[in-house]
Formats: C-alpha cells, structure tokens, sequence
C-alpha cells in the first residue's frame, strides 16, 4: 500500500468518525432536548444558566409556600365566617326570645350554635389545626358541646394551643399565619359557658321569661353584639392575609416563568432543527463509509 492511500483511508476513517461523534450528539439533543448534557459546554452562558435554574428553583418552591398558605387562610376565613354567623343567629335567637317571651327554643338553639362554633375552630387541612398556631397538632379546643363548656371549671383549661405562627410565601417575606383559637373565642366560650350554666342560676327557660331571665339575655345580647365586632375584624385581617398570599403566588409564577425563559434561550435546542441534522448526519455516515469502503478495496486490488 502506498503512502499516499494510507494517508486517503486515515482521512476517510476520520471523516467517518467525525460524522458518528455528531450523529451522538444530535441523538443527545434530540433525548434531552438541550443543547449541552453538562454546564461546561455553555462556556461563559453556563453562569446565567445556573442562576436561572437556582431562581426557577426557589420561585417554584416559594409558589407551593405560598398556595399551601392561601389555602390555610381561605379555610381560615370559612371557619371564621361559620363562627361569625352562629353568633349572628344566637343573637337572632336573643332578640326573638325578649320579642316574644317565649324561652323554650332559646337553650336548644344555642347547642346547635356551640356545636357549629366548635366544629370551626377545630377544623383542621391535612391533619393540622388551622388555629392550633404552632401547635397543630391537636384540636385547639378540648370541647363538642354546649354542656361541655358548662361543664369545664374554666374555659381557658380548654385550650390547647402553640404560640403565633408566620407562613413564608415569598422569599423574605411571611404572613400572619391567623389568630389562634383562644384569641378568636375565649371571651365567646365565656358567654356560652354562662348560658350552659343559666338555668342553674335563673331557673329553668320554660314558659314567660321571670324578670332575671330577661336581664341575663338582655346582657348576653349585648355581649355577643362586641363579640360579632371583633369577630368581623378577624375576619377583615384574614381577607387582607388571604390577598397578600395570592399576590405572593402571582410574583412567584412570574419570576418562575421568566427565569424558565431565560433558561430554555440558553439551552433548549430546534427540534425541528436537530432531526435535520440528524438526517444530515445519517447521509454523511452512509457516504463516508461507503468512500471508506471503496478505498479499501482498491488498496487491497493494488495489493494483490
């Protein structure tokens, strides 16, 4: 074989080489749709990629912070709001009850009212108290009923609860995680308790209202009216929480989208322009090889 072919068959062979190397790599991007399948083929885009990918990561995680502490604080404002309307309808019950005289329905009515109050402040999502603060771990308050209330030595032996709680929603940034059960209902259970407790202290509610009755739901009418106004500004913090939690997932979806963009420009390839290639590169291996092929034929008839 002559120097000259050899030299012909090495630069086919490389030729060949060459055209298989990048048939790989357009089969890579094609798989993976990027550009690179590690940092250092970016060159100097691999510090803006990597700084996208760490914002994508945090506003991605920020976003879920953010829609679990809206939900907590929506199921929050429903359970604030049951409270809210059984206070309304008792007083409802006050008023109808002074109107008429007639007391039978007022005792039978607030159980119905306790159970409703009580049922929402220990409503719980996922298994955590929404006003157990800190701890939420168990029911805030250790009553079902009316006569549990009634039956308690004092309402504050009732609850169960951790400290404040703040909820992330945006990187640097909390909200109030909501008030905790004894702050919403303490001086309520206080009022209910009496109430439990009336007849034992006023006779009981059955016929015409006895003088001392009527006083007592005159003064428990005008305390659930303060009660009805601090339980209206809960409810007021809680909207406000609730729009600062959905602004903060609004910005986190933002940032996430562009820090997805800035990604995707610097390492998502042309699909369209890959399988291109890929055919290209299909066509420069068949010629190559076949080239590689005749070359070596001759060498071997020049041989012989």
């Amino acid at each position: 074989m002559r120097v000259s072919e050899l030299g012909m068959q090495q630069l086919l062979l490389q030729s060949f080489q060459r055209a298989q190397e990048a048939s790989q790599q357009h089969q890579l991007q094609l798989a993976s749709g990027k550009k690179h399948q590690t940092y250092g083929g970016y060159g100097a885009d691999a510090i803006r990629l990597v700084s996208a990918e760490g914002v994508y990561a945090r506003a991605t995680a920020y976003e879920n912070a953010s829609q679990i502490a809206l939900a907590r604080l929506e199921l929050q404002g429903a359970s604030l709001e049951t409270i809210t309307e059984a206070v309304d309808g008792a007083r409802a019950g006050f008023t109808r009850t002074l109107a008429t005289g007639a007391s039978e329905l007022l005792l039978p009515e607030l159980e119905v009212a306790a159970q409703q109050i009580l049922t929402a402040l220990n409503a719980d999502i996922g298994g955590v108290y929404l006003f157990g603060g800190s701890d939420g771990s168990v029911p805030p308050v250790g009553a079902k009923s009316l006569s549990d209330l009634g039956a308690t030595a004092s309402v504050n032996d009732l609850f169960t609860e951790g400290g404040p709680v703040r909820l992330a929603v945006e990187e640097g940034v909390t909200v109030d995680g909501g008030p905790l059960a004894s702050d919403i209902a303490r001086d309520l259970l206080i009022e209910l308790q009496e109430l439990a407790n009336a007849e034992a202290a006023y006779g009981a509610f059955v016929g015409e209202l006895t003088d001392a009755q009527r006083a007592f739901i005159v003064e428990k009418s005008a305390q659930f009216a303060e009660i009805m106004a601090d339980l209206n500004q809960l409810q007021g913090l809680n909207a406000s929480a609730q729009g600062q939690a959905s602004d903060a997932a609004e910005r986190n979806r933002q940032r996430r989208d562009m820090a997805e963009i800035v990604a995707a420009e610097i390492e998502e390839v042309d699909i369209a322009e890959v399988i291109t290639r890929l055919n290209q590169d299909q066509l420069a291996i068949q010629a190559s090889a076949q080239a590689l092929a005749q070359a070596s034929e001759l060498s071997l008839l020049n041989y012989i």
